[in-house]
Parts: C-alpha cells; sequence; structure tokens
C-alpha cells in the first residue's frame, strides 16, 4: 500500500480536515508549519513521513504515527529527563516522562498531539539543516524536504554526518530511503 492511500487512514483526516462526522478537526491553515513551504508540499512531506498506526509503540521505544524517540519527544516539550536505558532485551532504548497532563496512552490515541510533535520537530531541525540545503548527495542536490526526511531518523545532529559520508548513507539504508522519498518536495 503506497503512503498516499495511508493517508486518510493513518491521519484520521487530519491532513484532509475532516472528521466522520463532518466536523473539521483542525483550524483552516494556509500555510504549512515550516515558513515558506506550500500547504499542498507539506502535507505530501507528512503522509510519507506516517510510519506506523498512531498507537504503535515499537520495541525500541518510538512511539505514534511518526515513529518518534523520547530524546525528540523531550527537545520538542512532551516529554522530560530524557535518557538511554534497557528495555527488554533492547538497550541504547530512549526513555523519558511525560509532561503532565500528556500520558503514552494519551499520546498515542491523539492525532493532534502526534502531528504537533513532528511540526514542532521539523520547525525546530530547520536551522540546522538549512546550510545544507543544495549540497550534492549521491547524484542528487538536498532539499529541505530531504534534509528534514534524514533529520527525522537520524536526529538533527546525524544529518551532517549521514549528508558528508556516504558510508553512513549506506549503513544507514532506512534513513537513505527516506531521503529519496521526500528530497525534492520543497
Amino acid at each position: 500500500m503506497t503512503p498516499l492511500l495511508l493517508l486518510p487512514a493513518a491521519l484520521g483526516g487530519y491532513a484532509l480536515g475532516v472528521s466522520r462526522k463532518g466536523m473539521s478537526m483542525r483550524a483552516p491553515q494556509k500555510s504549512a508549519p515550516v515558513r515558506g513551504v506550500p500547504i499542498f508540499a507539506w502535507e505530501k512531506f507528512v503522509a510519507l513521513m506516517v510510519v506506523a498506526p498512531k498507537k504503535t509503540v515499537a520495541p525500541r521505544g518510538r512511539v505514534g504515527m511518526f515513529g518518534m524517540n523520547a530524546r525528540r519527544l523531550s527537545d520538542v516539550g512532551f516529554m522530560k529527563g530524557a535518557r538511554k536505558t534497557t528495555v527488554g532485551s533492547e538497550a541504547g532504548v530512549w526513555a523519558g516522562e511525560w509532561v503532565p497532563p500528556l500520558t503514552q496512552q494519551k499520546f498515542l490515541e491523539s492525532t493532534p498531539a502526534q502531528y504537533e510533535a513532528f511540526s514542532r520537530s521539523m520547525r525546530r531541525m530547520v536551522p540546522k539543516v538549512a546550510g545544507m540545503v543544495g549540497t550534492p548527495v549521491g547524484g542528487a542536490r538536498a532539499s529541505l524536504s530531504g534534509l528534514l526526511a534524514v533529520g527525522h531518523l537520524a536526529g538533527e545532529d546525524g544529518v551532517a554526518s549521514w549528508v558528508r559520508d556516504p558510508a553512513v548513507r549506506e549503513k544507514f539504508r532506512a534513513t537513505t530511503h527516506n531521503f529519496e522519498k521526500a528530497n525534492g518536495l520543497f
């Protein structure tokens, strides 16, 4: 199934702006959360970044439809006290405490909360990756959307090494695939 077909199911109509009862699920929006990005390009990018159903908790601690970890959720104000720990047989898993009144259950049940966390993450990342826009990466010029897609998986500090080193791009194929599918949207 292509990501575009998952859009209505995964976002519960959020990107389309209409709930099952025909009521708006968001305020009218004329622009994307990232300044200068057309809303249609942003919505396509969001659809491509959805990696799982909204109630997903992955073994390595990534949660929700965007697969965000506790470190990033802490960076954008949804969690605090992010630290690496061992969960079951998985070592190096990011964990933390939810900022009240949020809980993991409330976050997993809320499409708008997950979208807000993702939007904050992307807005926060723009200043760190903007200087790399236009850099040649494996035969293509890196666009902002491609670099944000890399940062979504590698973290904002991982983008520079991914851009600079072909061996890193080869080692982290999922990150490279994220770049390839999102590069050029904006």
